[in-house]
């Protein structure tokens, strides 16, 4: 059964990011960035910190000359959506492969964005064009990618003084999106 007043709580929050959005009534609008936000949310902000924590860069995030590249080399790496499903628009090719009009892709944007070739590092940064594709380009690209990354940037920011440390980690094996389902940190040396 579902929990009481669940539906009202679910109600209040559309109606909270309704406004937020600028008190449109496009509900669709509503729902794609609410789950965009969560995946930024549940999936790249907890990867993110963890990334710093076990790769020492602590030091790039504190620095706030750094710490902008240091949110999209993050972003590249964990992309909250790993997956970007796709219709072509015209016939072409990717990777060499045909695509037809109206055909369906998954778009796997860790790989388009080297996120398997190379860790993040804010000294030497993936080409900008390449680091944004995990938020997929174009006319459908991510409109919540300019809030995913302030929020890394505001908590790299609050997090960098304190060099956190991962003192446990759990994989959540259950979650559609990679994340943890236990991620606790403390404060570093």
């Amino acid at each position: 059964p579902p929990r009481p007043g669940a539906r009202a709580a679910a109600a209040r929050t559309a109606a909270r990011l309704r406004e937020l959005l600028g008190g449109g009534s496009d509900d669709a609008l509503a729902a794609m960035a609410a789950v965009a936000a969560v995946n930024t949310t549940v999936a790249a902000l907890p990867r993110a910190v963890a990334w710093c924590a076990d790769a020492r860069l602590w030091d790039q995030a504190d620095d706030p000359g750094l710490r902008p590249r240091l949110v999209d080399e993050l972003l590249r790496v964990t992309a909250a959506s790993p997956l970007l499903p796709r219709v072509a628009a015209a016939d072409g090719s990717v990777g060499g492969c045909p695509v037809r009009a109206g055909d369906r892709l998954l778009l796997f944007a860790r790989h388009a964005a080297e996120a398997h070739r190379r860790d993040p590092d804010a000294r030497r940064p993936a080409p900008a064009g390449v680091a944004a594709l995990v938020f997929g380009a174009g006319p459908h690209a991510c409109p919540g990618a300019a809030l995913a990354r302030a929020q890394l940037f505001d908590l790299l920011a609050a997090l960098a003084p304190h060099r956190p440390v991962v003192t446990r980690a759990r994989v959540d094996r259950r979650a559609a999106l990679p994340g943890w389902r236990v991620l606790r940190v403390g404060a570093g040396a």
